[in-house]
Protein backbone atom coordinates (compact mmCIF):
# COMPACT_ATOMS: atom_id res chain seq x y z
CA UNK A 1 0.00 0.00 0.00
CA UNK A 2 2.83 2.11 1.08
CA UNK A 3 4.68 1.85 -2.83
CA UNK A 4 0.91 2.57 -4.45
CA UNK A 5 0.55 5.92 -2.26
CA UNK A 6 4.09 6.83 -3.34
CA UNK A 7 3.50 5.99 -6.59
CA UNK A 8 -0.01 8.04 -6.32
CA UNK A 9 1.83 11.06 -4.59
CA UNK A 10 4.57 11.38 -8.06
CA UNK A 11 2.61 11.17 -10.78
CA UNK A 12 -0.23 13.60 -8.94
CA UNK A 13 3.02 15.48 -8.73
CA UNK A 14 3.96 15.55 -12.13
CA UNK A 15 0.52 15.89 -13.44
CA UNK A 16 0.10 18.67 -11.09
CA UNK A 17 3.58 20.09 -12.79
CA UNK A 18 2.28 19.59 -15.96
CA UNK A 19 -0.40 21.94 -15.49
CA UNK A 20 1.65 24.42 -14.30
CA UNK A 21 3.76 24.19 -17.83
CA UNK A 22 0.86 24.02 -20.13
CA UNK A 23 -0.64 27.63 -18.40
CA UNK A 24 3.00 29.02 -18.08
CA UNK A 25 4.07 28.09 -21.82
CA UNK A 26 1.23 27.79 -23.61
CA UNK A 27 2.49 28.48 -26.86
CA UNK A 28 4.44 25.16 -26.54
CA UNK A 29 1.40 23.10 -24.61
CA UNK A 30 -0.16 20.49 -27.03
CA UNK A 31 -3.61 19.26 -26.83
CA UNK A 32 -2.49 15.69 -26.00
CA UNK A 33 -0.48 17.61 -22.67
CA UNK A 34 -3.32 19.36 -21.96
CA UNK A 35 -5.68 15.82 -22.12
CA UNK A 36 -3.46 14.43 -19.67
CA UNK A 37 -3.38 16.69 -16.93
CA UNK A 38 -7.28 16.08 -17.12
CA UNK A 39 -7.62 12.26 -17.41
CA UNK A 40 -5.27 12.22 -14.44
CA UNK A 41 -7.69 14.64 -12.75
CA UNK A 42 -10.44 12.31 -13.38
CA UNK A 43 -8.90 9.24 -12.52
CA UNK A 44 -7.59 10.94 -9.31
CA UNK A 45 -11.00 12.18 -8.20
CA UNK A 46 -12.26 8.11 -8.50
CA UNK A 47 -9.30 7.06 -6.65
CA UNK A 48 -10.01 9.35 -3.89
CA UNK A 49 -13.52 8.56 -3.63
CA UNK A 50 -12.67 4.83 -3.30
CA UNK A 51 -9.88 5.33 -0.73
CA UNK A 52 -12.02 8.04 1.12
CA UNK A 53 -14.98 5.69 1.36
CA UNK A 54 -12.85 2.93 3.04
CA UNK A 55 -11.08 5.54 5.51
CA UNK A 56 -14.18 6.49 6.76
CA UNK A 57 -15.42 2.93 7.04
CA UNK A 58 -12.78 2.51 9.50
CA UNK A 59 -12.51 5.88 11.31
CA UNK A 60 -14.53 6.14 14.37
CA UNK A 61 -12.26 8.70 15.92
CA UNK A 62 -12.31 12.13 16.66
CA UNK A 63 -11.87 14.17 13.19
CA UNK A 64 -7.65 14.17 13.38
CA UNK A 65 -7.96 16.12 9.89
CA UNK A 66 -9.84 19.20 11.27
CA UNK A 67 -7.89 19.25 14.33
CA UNK A 68 -4.53 19.37 12.60
CA UNK A 69 -5.85 21.83 9.69
CA UNK A 70 -6.74 24.32 13.33
CA UNK A 71 -3.40 23.98 14.36
CA UNK A 72 -2.00 24.51 11.66
CA UNK A 73 -3.73 27.17 9.75
CA UNK A 74 -5.35 28.86 12.42
CA UNK A 75 -3.14 28.56 15.04
CA UNK A 76 0.29 28.72 13.42
CA UNK A 77 2.16 25.54 14.40
CA UNK A 78 4.69 23.70 12.27
CA UNK A 79 4.25 20.53 10.98
CA UNK A 80 6.40 18.85 13.81
CA UNK A 81 4.18 20.67 16.38
CA UNK A 82 1.21 19.71 15.31
CA UNK A 83 2.63 15.93 15.66
CA UNK A 84 3.80 16.75 18.95
CA UNK A 85 0.34 18.60 19.74
CA UNK A 86 -1.71 15.46 18.59
CA UNK A 87 0.02 12.98 20.44
CA UNK A 88 0.02 15.35 23.65
CA UNK A 89 -3.43 16.79 23.73
CA UNK A 90 -5.40 14.32 21.76
CA UNK A 91 -3.59 11.15 22.10
CA UNK A 92 -3.45 10.46 18.11
CA UNK A 93 -0.07 9.06 17.01
CA UNK A 94 0.88 10.03 13.82
CA UNK A 95 4.26 10.41 11.99
CA UNK A 96 5.06 13.22 9.32
CA UNK A 97 3.84 11.26 6.43
CA UNK A 98 0.71 10.03 7.95
CA UNK A 99 0.15 13.48 8.51
CA UNK A 100 0.80 15.30 5.18
CA UNK A 101 -2.11 12.22 3.97
CA UNK A 102 -4.29 13.08 6.55
CA UNK A 103 -4.17 16.66 6.04
CA UNK A 104 -4.27 16.85 2.11
CA UNK A 105 -1.85 17.91 -0.26
CA UNK A 106 -3.23 21.33 -0.68
CA UNK A 107 -2.83 22.18 3.54
CA UNK A 108 0.73 19.97 3.22
CA UNK A 109 1.69 22.40 0.64
CA UNK A 110 0.33 25.39 2.22
CA UNK A 111 2.54 24.28 5.71
CA UNK A 112 5.75 23.82 3.58
CA UNK A 113 5.06 26.93 1.62
CA UNK A 114 4.76 28.75 5.10
CA UNK A 115 7.75 26.73 6.73
CA UNK A 116 10.15 27.68 3.68
CA UNK A 117 9.02 31.52 3.52
CA UNK A 118 10.46 31.71 7.51
CA UNK A 119 13.69 30.21 6.58
CA UNK A 120 14.12 31.81 3.30
CA UNK A 121 13.47 35.08 5.42
CA UNK A 122 16.68 34.09 7.75
CA UNK A 123 18.78 33.71 5.09
CA UNK A 124 18.50 29.80 4.79
CA UNK A 125 19.41 28.23 1.42
CA UNK A 126 16.87 25.90 -0.62
CA UNK A 127 19.77 23.39 -0.96
CA UNK A 128 19.59 24.34 3.72
CA UNK A 129 15.63 23.86 3.45
CA UNK A 130 15.81 20.85 1.48
CA UNK A 131 18.22 18.82 4.08
CA UNK A 132 16.52 20.20 6.88
CA UNK A 133 13.24 18.65 5.33
CA UNK A 134 15.00 15.26 4.85
CA UNK A 135 16.45 15.56 8.02
CA UNK A 136 12.93 15.72 9.43
CA UNK A 137 11.45 13.17 6.99
CA UNK A 138 9.30 15.58 5.65
CA UNK A 139 7.49 13.39 2.36
CA UNK A 140 8.53 15.24 -0.30
CA UNK A 141 7.08 15.63 -4.24
CA UNK A 142 7.87 13.73 -7.33
CA UNK A 143 10.78 11.58 -5.58
CA UNK A 144 12.35 10.08 -2.30
CA UNK A 145 14.09 13.37 -1.03
CA UNK A 146 14.19 17.15 -1.36
CA UNK A 147 16.42 18.77 -3.59
CA UNK A 148 17.10 22.72 -3.89
CA UNK A 149 15.13 22.73 -6.80
CA UNK A 150 11.81 20.79 -5.14
CA UNK A 151 11.94 23.06 -2.61
CA UNK A 152 12.35 26.32 -5.19
CA UNK A 153 9.40 24.80 -7.20
CA UNK A 154 7.46 25.24 -4.33
CA UNK A 155 8.01 28.17 -3.52
CA UNK A 156 7.16 29.51 -7.10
Amino acid sequence: MDKMRKLFETVDACADRLDQLNNRFAHLASESTHESVETWKKVKDRILFDYGDEKKAHDSGPDVKAIAIELLEKQGHSLEDVIDLLKSDHDIEVDIAGLAQTIGKTAYVAALRKDAGDLLSNAISFAQIASLWNDLDRPAFGGENWTARSVSILVE
